[in-house]
């Protein structure tokens, strides 16, 4: 990923991040990425978008913490922008 698309996940991240701690707990993450699911997932359910939630929980907290560190979210935007077709643009 380029410097540009790499400051704008760190800002969304910044933006989930409300604590500001460095770190997002499962419910910065759930509350950020419902948020941002919700948005592009036009039509899905409530139950829909949790499920997509909990997924991503699971696949990319690769350290199995419990919570979302900024590798972690930088590969599931990736994840997001090379295997689901969005853009750095749809995630901000």
């Amino acid at each position: 990923m380029d410097e540009n698309m790499l400051r704008k996940i760190k800002d969304l991240f910044d933006r989930f991040d409300e604590n500001q701690n460095g770190i997002l707990e499962k419910n910065e993450f759930y509350k950020g990425f419902y948020e941002l699911v919700k948005s592009l997932a036009e039509g899905h359910s409530d139950e829909d978008i949790k499920q997509i939630c909990d997924e991503a929980i699971e696949k990319f907290d690769l350290n199995h913490n419990g919570q979302i560190e900024i590798e972690e979210f930088n590969q599931l935007m990736e994840f997001l922008i090379n295997e689901k077709g969005l853009s750095i643009d749809d995630l901000s």
